[in-house]
């Protein structure tokens, strides 16, 4: 009877060994399950929002900052109706301006490393084109356009910004 009851002991021993990795094995088997489950369950989500690019966004006026929050960039519409677009520089200086005035004229402006207005090339509201070149003092310098009369015209301008010669 001893040999049994020692049998007896290490079968029991076997079985309870057993019975412990089935249940480890057991419980990975329920927590990998749980993980699945929710791993599914986010997918279907994220599969029933909409990820489709908007169509529209509207705004009265959109700001570019840099990572230091800086504005350098704008696009927006002033109260009289114009609709502008703006570059600065890391300074902050306005550098490039596209416009469109209420009337409908558009213009394309160009300023230095000051903020200063030196380039401007527009269209008038019967649709002349002109080129205004402008000295580091603001004055116009030289322009060169087509006038009404379809006679293209140049122009050069003293420093003061005075007429100094132009053709025809």
């Amino acid at each position: 009877m001893e040999q049994s009851t020692g049998d007896l002991i290490r079968r029991l021993s076997r079985l309870e060994l057993q019975q412990a990795i089935l249940q480890r094995s057991n419980k990975r088997l329920r927590l990998m399950t749980g993980a699945l489950m929710l791993l599914c369950g986010a997918l279907i989500t994220m599969g029933q929002t909409n990820s489709a690019v908007p169509e529209t966004l509207q705004a009265q006026q959109f700001v570019l900052r840099d990572s230091g929050g800086k504005v350098r960039g704008a696009m927006g519409m002033t109260s009289d109706g114009a609709v502008g677009l703006d570059f600065k520089d890391a300074k902050g200086h306005t550098r490039v301006t596209l416009d469109l005035a209420a009337n409908g004229t558009p213009g394309l402006d160009f300023f230095d490393q000051d903020g200063k207005l030196r380039t401007t090339l527009a269209l008038g509201p019967a649709g002349e084109p002109g080129l205004g070149l402008y000295g580091s003092d603001g004055h116009l310098r030289t322009s060169l356009d087509v006038p009404a009369a379809r006679t293209p015209g140049l122009a050069f301008y003293h420093q003061d910004g005075k007429p100094a010669w132009g053709a025809p």
